[in-house]
């Protein structure tokens, strides 16, 4: 067996862990909770519908030609076309993840094969820079706040060697959206030869008709990619299924670096039930604008500032230092997500969820914030 070279394993100890939010067992177990109200991770809570389900079931006694025993269909073909169909793109400009960070992971494989740098904007989504580096790639953090992702900043920070330039859209965790100005101004601004990726896991939560769409400029860009997730609206994170869209060149080069087989048969078959549901997905759209209008305005109501305008969470800024403010909230049984590890110290991401859970976090919340013994 040939063992990497030593310095590979010091490279590799510098790039930073991925710390998911803990399943709810987990956190019951290490802390001793008969129950919690989890606002931690941005699921959907009112999903996945009695249909989604149903073909879940039948899916795993072999209703749908391949069971549990068999191989899955390994480019998801049929997810693919009913992809294809919604989104109104070809089927050749589609590649299935196993959740839409394996597509970043593979996008980071393809363009750092020979070395270069990423520029992502700071406060991103982690999986972005923990990918670049992984793959090869160095990472050049750009200005950003909890309230605006700078596009000049991005553009001014392009080197020679730049090969991908990041960005979520929403981002997590500050719920900030660039408009469609900026996004413009990307696609023209940057070098053909660098990859545009675009991250829109929580689209589905604006409104289709004012979403500044990354993929309205597929025709005009050949290095651009953009991320979707069945992990948030269609509320399937449980089974790890994603998909980008891009040029048929671009798709052709991530299907050099996906592993066979990348996507389970459970998850393509539930994720093509869930996609034709547009009837569901508005209904989260609008339950989750009232949670988000109701959450600012019981803010207002505390010592805290609560920014973010798209997503399915909220940033809650307060002057208790962000672990701090997360313990005392768990001794309640309301588990949030600290922000201090994204360079906000002072800021909680909550998830937006039923109007009986958010009223259980002002509950617990509201005293804490307002130093109430």
């Amino acid at each position: 067996m040939v063992m990497a070279h030593s310095n590979n394993f010091e490279l590799l100890e510098k790039i930073p862990l991925y710390v998911p939010g803990k399943p709810i067992q987990e956190v019951k177990r290490e802390y001793g909770l008969d129950h919690i109200v989890k606002l931690a991770s941005n699921e959907n809570p009112w999903g996945p519908t009695s249909a989604v389900k149903a073909k879940i079931i039948d899916a795993v006694n072999g209703g749908c030609d391949e069971g549990v025993g068999l191989y899955p269909v390994s480019d998801g073909f049929y997810l693919r076309k009913a992809i294809s169909e919604y989104k109104k793109v070809n089927l050749n400009q589609i590649v299935l993840g196993n959740g839409s960070a394996e597509i970043i992971e593979m996008a980071a494989k393809a363009c750092f094969i020979a070395g270069g740098t990423a520029v992502i904007p700071r406060h991103s989504f982690a999986i972005g820079s923990i990918a670049v580096q992984a793959a090869g790639g160095n990472v050049i953090e750009t200005h950003a706040t909890a309230t605006e992702v700078d596009v000049d900043a991005i553009i001014k920070a392009i080197q020679s060697d730049t090969k991908m330039v990041y960005i979520a859209n929403a981002n997590n965790p500050t719920g900030v959206q660039v408009e469609m100005d900026g996004i413009q101004r990307l696609v023209k601004a940057l070098r053909e030869d660098i990859l545009l990726v675009v991250d829109q896991a929580y689209a589905e939560y604006s409104n289709p008709t004012i979403f500044p769409n990354a993929a309205d400029f597929l025709g005009e860009r050949e290095n651009l990619l953009v991320l979707h997730t069945f992990s948030k609206v269609y509320a399937l994170a449980a089974l790890r299924i994603g998909y980008a869209l891009g040029n048929e060149r671009m798709i052709t080069l991530l299907e050099r670096v996906r592993s066979p087989f990348n996507t389970n048969h459970i998850a393509q078959v539930a994720a093509e039930e869930a996609i034709r549901d547009l009837e569901f997905i508005t209904f989260c759209r609008e339950k989750n604008q009232q949670a988000r209008d109701t959450f600012f305005a019981e803010a207002k109501k505390h010592k805290c500032i609560a920014t973010g305008n798209a997503g399915n969470f909220v940033l809650l800024e307060s002057d208790i230092p962000a672990p701090d403010f997360f313990l005392q909230l768990l001794k309640k049984s309301v588990v949030v997500r600290p922000m201090h590890g994204y360079g906000l110290p002072q800021h909680q991401r909550v998830t937006l969820g039923r109007p009986e859970e958010m009223e259980a976090f002002w509950a617990a919340a509201g005293p804490i914030l307002d130093g109430v013994k």
